[in-house]
């Protein structure tokens, strides 16, 4: 096989559906405790890397990257 091929093959296996955004799916697949806990700590303007620590503390997989895109608005999440 060559590179091209393994490329191709390895991207085709990652590619994700339309409208795929990585902290919508973990927001969804939280409890509802924990959604309103999240919640609370954006209104209260908590910063990106302390949920992020606090997510992880919990056995909660996120990543920084994730957070700032969909918090900025520039994740993959239909717009309205």
């Amino acid at each position: 096989m060559s590179l091209a091929d393994r490329l191709a093959e390895n991207a085709a296996k990652r590619m994700k559906p339309e409208g795929y955004c990585a902290y919508q799916v973990m927001y969804e697949n939280l409890t509802k405790e924990n959604k309103k806990a999240l919640d609370d700590a954006w209104a209260k303007g908590y910063s990106y890397n302390l949920v992020l620590m606090a997510l992880r503390a919990e056995g909660i997989k996120s990543s920084n990257e994730s957070i700032r895109a969909h918090k900025k608005g520039m994740c993959k999440c239909p717009k309205e």
